[in-house]
Order: C-alpha cells, then sequence, then structure tokens
C-alpha cells in the first residue's frame, strides 16, 4: 500500500509524519508531501491578530479533500474544533508528555522568584493567549512578549537573549531531542500551569468516506483511551465557546477516576472575574470534563490552583485584607477569618460641621477605609484630600470624593509629603486609639492636627485562631495584641507567620513571636504577600 502523508515542513512536523509513517510499515510505504500553512507563512505576528481559524491545518485539509494526499497528521492541539463534514480522525495514537516546560537562561536565573525562577520585569516569550494569563495570574511583575516560530527556532531567539525565559510544550521538546543543557529547564505542575487541550496528542486525518485506510489506520494507530481523554478535552473547549485565542487549558488524567485540570482566563464569563483553576473527579473522563467546566464557568473561587489545600488565616477585622483575600482565593487558597477585633462606628454629630469649617489651605488624611467610609453623604470639603493606599482612596471614591494626594509608603511618608501653609490645618478621622506617625510627623513640624475619631477598635475576647493554618497573616496592631494569648495556646503552628506593617510586627515580636515576613499594604501590595507565599510552597525543580 502506498500512502502520501500531508504535513507542515516544520522539524516537530517531519518529525511527527515520520513517526507515524514507521508505524505503519511495512504495510505501507509512505511519501512526505509537505505543505505551508498560513500559520508557517504569517510568523511574524501573534496568532490573537490573524483573522480566521485553522491556521496550521486548512492547507492540509484542502489537500485532503482534493485528493493530493491520503492521510494528514496534526498535532490534536492545533485542529480547530469544528471540522470539514467530509473530513474524519481517523486515528489518535498514543500520547506524549502534555505538560508544558519553562526554559531560563541561566543568566536570567534568580531561584527566589515566586512561581517561576525570575526576576520581577523578566521577559517571558509566548504568544499563546492561555499561557499569558496564566503568566500574568501567577507573576503579575513579569513582562510578556509575543514569541512565535517552530521550536528551534524559539529556542534559538531565547539563546541569543531576546527574553529571558520562554514556554513550550514538552512533548514537542522530548521528540526533536533539541540539546537544552545550556538552559536550565523546568516542568510546569498541570495543577498550576495548565496545557492546552490535547496537548501531546497527534491526529492522523483522512477523507470519511475512506473506510479501509481508516479502518487501516485505527488497527495500527490507536489507542482507544487517549482518544476519550482528547475528546472530553476538545468537547470543554468547545462547550465554553472557545478556539485556539481563548485562554483555556484542559487535561485529564487516570484510569477512573479521572481527574480534569483546567484553567480559565479573566473576565470570563463576565467582566471583572478573575483567572482561576479548577479540578474535578469522576468516573468517566467526559463526566469529569463536565464538572470542571461548571466550576470555571459559574467566575467563583474554586479552591485550585498553586495555593489548593493551603489555608491562610487572615487576623483582624472582618473588614480586613478584604483584596488579599480574594487575590489567594484566586490561586487556591482557603481563606479562613480569624476575627480578632471588631470595628464600632462612633457618634459624630460634629462631622459636618469640621468638614464644613476647612478652606482651600486644609488638607484632610485618612489612614484606613473604615474612615473613609464614614464620610459617606458628607458635603466635599474645599480643601485638599489625602490618602494612604489604594484601597482607603478607593473607599473614598466609592464614598463620593475625589482624592487629591495618594500616599504609597505609610502614614508616616504622607505626612513628609504634605506641604501645608502657616496657619493651616489637618483634619484626621481616625481609630479612636490611633496615635501613630502622622501625628508624630507633624508636630515636629509644628502643623495643627485635628482628630476627629469616627471608630473605635474593640478587642475580642478569646478570638478562635484556625489550628490548621499554614499561613496566618495579622493585619493590624491590635488584632495581634487581641490574638497573641490565643496563638501561643495552639499546639501547630502555622508554617508562615506574616504581619501586615512594621508597627504590627512590632507587637508580636514584643510578646514573643517570630515574624516570617513584614509588608506595607499601602505600599508593596497584594502581591508581595502572594509572592512570599509562593516562595515557600511553590518552588519548581530543574528537570
Amino acid at each position: 500500500m502506498k500512502l502520501r502523508i500531508g504535513t507542515r515542513g516544520s522539524d516537530l512536523a517531519l518529525w511527527q509524519a515520520r513517526y507515524i509513517a514507521s508505524r505503519l510499515a511495512p504495510e505501507a510505504e509512505c511519501e512526505l508531501v509537505i505543505l505551508q500553512t498560513k500559520g508557517d507563512l504569517i510568523d511574524h505576528v501573534s496568532l490573537v491578530e490573524v483573522e480566521g481559524k485553522a491556521f496550521f491545518t486548512a492547507e492540509l485539509e484542502d489537500a485532503l479533500v482534493e485528493h493530493r494526499v491520503d492521510l494528514a497528521v496534526h498535532s490534536h492541539k492545533d485542529l480547530p474544533t469544528e471540522m470539514r463534514p467530509e473530513l474524519a480522525i481517523a486515528a489518535i495514537p498514543a500520547r506524549a508528555a502534555a505538560h508544558e516546560r519553562l526554559l531560563v537562561r541561566r543568566a536570567s536565573l534568580f531561584q527566589d522568584g515566586a512561581f517561576f525562577p525570575l526576576r520581577g520585569g523578566a521577559i517571558v516569550g509566548t504568544s499563546s493567549p492561555r499561557r499569558q494569563e496564566q503568566l500574568e495570574a501567577l507573576r503579575p511583575d513579569l513582562g510578556i512578549e509575543s514569541l512565535r516560530g517552530n521550536v528551534p527556532t524559539r529556542v534559538r531567539k531565547l539563546r541569543e537573549g531576546r527574553y529571558d525565559a520562554i514556554v513550550l510544550a514538552s512533548a514537542g521538546l522530548d521528540r526533536l531531542e533539541l540539546d537544552l543543557s545550556d538552559l536550565a529547564d523546568f516542568a510546569l505542575p498541570i495543577e498550576w500551569f495548565v496545557p492546552a487541550p490535547a496537548q501531546g496528542a497527534l491526529a492522523v486525518q483522512t477523507r470519511k468516506s475512506d473506510a479501509e485506510l481508516i479502518a487501516f489506520l485505527r488497527a495500527k494507530l490507536h489507542d482507544d483511551a487517549v482518544e476519550r481523554s482528547v475528546r472530553a478535552e476538545r468537547e470543554l473547549l468547545s462547550s465554553a465557546g472557545g478556539g485556539c485565542n481563548l485562554p483555556l487549558g484542559a487535561a485529564l488524567s487516570g484510569v477512573g477516576p479521572f481527574v480534569a485540570h483546567a484553567f480559565l482566563g479573566k473576565d470570563r464569563p463576565t467582566a471583572g472575574v478573575r483567572a482561576r483553576w479548577a479540578r474535578s473527579a469522576a468516573e468517566t473522563p467526559e463526566r469529569a470534563a463536565a464538572l470542571v467546566l461548571a466550576k470555571l464557568m459559574h467566575g467563583n473561587a474554586t479552591a485550585h490552583g498553586p495555593f489548593a489545600e493551603r489555608r491562610v488565616a487572615l487576623c483582624g477585622s472582618a473588614e480586613a485584607g478584604l483584596e488579599l483575600a480574594a487575590r489567594l482565593e484566586a490561586l487556591g487558597a482557603t481563606v479562613v477569618r480569624e476575627i480578632a477585633i471588631e470595628l464600632v462606628d462612633l457618634p459624630t454629630p460634629d462631622l459636618a460641621r469640621a468638614f464644613a469649617n476647612l478652606d482651600e489651605r486644609d488638607t484632610v488624611v485618612f489612614t484606613s477605609p473604615r474612615a473613609a467610609k464614614r464620610t459617606r453623604g458628607v458635603v466635599r470639603a474645599k480643601a485638599r484630600v489625602a490618602a494612604v493606599g489604594r484601597a482607603t482612596a478607593a473607599a473614598l471614591e466609592e464614598s463620593g470624593w475625589s482624592v487629591d494626594v495618594v500616599g504609597e509608603q505609610g502614614a508616616g511618608a504622607l505626612a513628609r509629603l504634605l506641604d501645608v501653609e502657616p496657619g493651616a490645618c489637618v483634619l484626621f478621622p481616625c481609630a479612636e486609639e490611633t496615635v501613630g506617625e502622622l501625628e508624630r510627623q507633624l508636630a515636629a513640624r509644628d502643623v495643627a492636627l485635628e482628630r476627629l475619631p469616627v471608630y473605635r477598635t474593640v478587642a475580642v475576647a478569646e478570638p478562635a485562631l484556625d489550628p490548621r493554618a499554614d499561613v496566618r497573616i495579622y493585619t493590624s496592631p491590635s488584632a495581634a495584641r487581641a490574638a497573641l494569648a490565643s496563638e501561643k495556646a495552639l499546639v501547630s503552628q502555622p508554617r508562615l507567620r506574616l504581619a501586615l506593617g512594621g508597627a504590627t510586627a512590632a507587637a508580636l515580636r514584643a510578646d514573643g513571636l517570630d515574624v516570617d515576613g513584614v509588608f506595607h499594604p499601602s505600599s508593596d501590595g497584594v502581591e508581595v504577600v502572594v509572592q512570599r507565599i509562593a516562595r515557600t510552597f511553590c518552588r519548581l525543580e530543574s528537570t
């Protein structure tokens, strides 16, 4: 039997075609017919900018329909979810590794990097929306730049220094047996870097009418278990409404129960939804895929991802660390609220009068979202408005205020920045017990400060702390003081104890508790905390 095999001309495509030819011998004598596809010709722009579908397969399918070839060999993940009606997948051979690999120039290695051994600002090359969104979800401080070309070309561009790292499918690297000894090579866990549906699998395509050839190919090549998993992964992609540009990853493993891992990028199915991971298990691959898709599409936290099975306790008030909690939950952590303090609003009969008495020379300073929220409905003063941190500024804007100055380094740094004229005053809506850097810095400059207590912090008697917490984050000095006795009474201590702010860390250390990290929410943001946790629990090992 003589067969013409349609293939692209890249090194990987030729390897795949020759592999299939070797599997069909000696019964079939195979000739390779090399065809160029749109994806091969337009290799200078990202595929998301190219209109249409089937970038790497349409020309091969045309050749099949026109009887110029007898079968075509594809990377299964390149096939569009909707196939031309006259064509069929005759066989799916045994699958290669499905996971992704991170290749890093050794000069760019930074072993203390969170999730990936890369410094902030390192440039990672990829043109895949799925890879890009997972990189951004894990490390928003990385730079991501387009990378096209076949596998050897991409590796060459990395060596030339255009990128610090690139992400490639392990299957392609394994099949080509490239010498990567000069690069650092890391396998990315499927649990938190999910590959494309059908990654690592080949698809042998024929005309649907060639029944005898289909039977021959299935007998020589086909793997029923791989077909079932790949079909479920691609059905998940189709049900999510996407093709190759949808930032969705899916991978099935196991033989009963089957385990489905998946990822979906941000703003899907609705705007404002965070990128998220999911995992489900079932007795069939179809059911596992359906369950994991349902978790992704409802848009809520799924308890899966890089921080899955990690418990993070936020010790403070019910309102503290809301943005941090949401970010940790998006990464799969179980966030436990440990209520050590309560915030109680104070009567403020003079609130409106205090603001009305201000003029354009004066300044109102807010250092907490709680104080900012107490101004809802108050007429906007003529004075300047200053806020410590983005969360406080956001709370002011939600209350109808515009913010003139946002301090990113804490209250003391903000006080030093304020240019207050002689005779002008600073109004400070705050907690009743607040005495800190703002007051000290302004007093040193003889600036008049009018404290306006709008809420009180009340310690909870014997707050309940989670004995199973892997990480405990104290959100304020008052929370630390309120929870010290409960913390010391725990038999099991958290692996990480973190403090938001230097004063919080000092309160913990004053009573003999070690602090593994001190973060300043107004300047560091939640990502610094996330990366500290990741460095402890999510380290990659070089292959």
